[in-house]
């Protein structure tokens, strides 16, 4: 399938999903076709996908019919949020651009330093590259064996094998500095992180302290199912998840608090955690 076709697919599912219909105007003005070629993708999706989506003349575009499942989407509000505010210009929801996401300082990699680590981490080679520590802030050399990047809400974060300290680690990626050095094929891959491999259910709930109403609020708030939330989790990751939330401390104020994580979890995760 086409690109272009593909991204017109996602997009009709995104609108049924979220807004409950999707029609040849919405198609037009997002993508700057003719409603020509819209109606072309939707008797296509149609033909694909028969009995997913039908015609309401009440709402004047299309609706989920019987069969309708998702095949382009992953049904996250997120999605509908990047198309609503990606064509704000010519397109036709111009009240859904008061979707505002909260945004910290920038801290985009810079394409300069990731090039060579993305390439290290595609290749599955070894690199020598500066980096530069609040342990030691002065840059040493590092020859690392990354195989992942991993955002945590903040910061971007390198995993990498570390021949200085001869075992896998988190490097700050806006940490590295200076040449890259090619140091060949790496000798441990993904495979051997068994921290990395290891996943483990971190399991939220209401904070006690609170009323019975209030953890009902709660537990809705973070859509909850009897009361628990669970998110399995990669070893390395948790103490990112954990600031996330706010869980790596714990308030005073059961208000303020509002999760906490099971006596399970605190049992499961304390070995990670500094």
């Amino acid at each position: 399938m086409a690109k272009e076709i593909a991204q017109r697919f996602h997009f009709i599912e995104v609108m049924i999903n979220w807004q409950g219909r999707v029609n040849a105007t919405h198609l037009h003005h997002y993508f700057s076709i003719s409603r020509q070629a819209a109606s072309k993708t939707f008797k296509r999706y149609i033909s694909l996908y028969p009995q997913a989506i039908i015609y309401d003349d009440t709402v004047k575009g299309f609706v989920p019919d019987s069969a309708f499942s998702y095949h382009h989407s992953n049904q996250n509000f997120i999605e509908y949020q990047r198309l609503t505010n990606n064509n704000t210009q010519h397109s036709p929801y111009e009240s859904l651009t008061n979707i505002i996401e909260v945004q910290g300082p920038t801290r985009d990699p810079n394409p300069q330093l990731a090039q060579p680590i993305l390439r290290a981490i595609a290749e599955k080679t070894a690199i020598d590259i500066g980096y530069t520590s609040l342990a030691t802030p002065e840059y040493k050399d590092r020859i690392i064996e990354p195989h992942s990047l991993i955002f945590d809400g903040l910061r971007w974060h390198v995993r990498a094998y570390c021949r200085k300290n001869q075992g896998f680690r988190d490097f700050v990626l806006s940490r590295f500095n200076g040449e890259v050095i090619d140091e060949g094929k790496a000798t441990n891959d993904i495979t051997l992180d068994q921290q990395w491999n290891h996943i483990i259910d971190i399991e939220i709930m209401p904070d006690p302290r609170l009323s019975s109403i209030q953890q009902q609020v709660i537990a809705r708030d973070y859509q909850m199912e009897q009361g628990k939330c669970i998110m399995p989790t990669r070893a390395p990751l948790i103490n990112y998840f954990l600031k996330r939330l706010n869980l790596d401390h714990y308030a005073a104020d059961p208000l303020a608090q509002q999760i906490v994580l099971s006596e399970h979890t605190r049992q499961q995760i304390a070995s990670y955690i500094y």
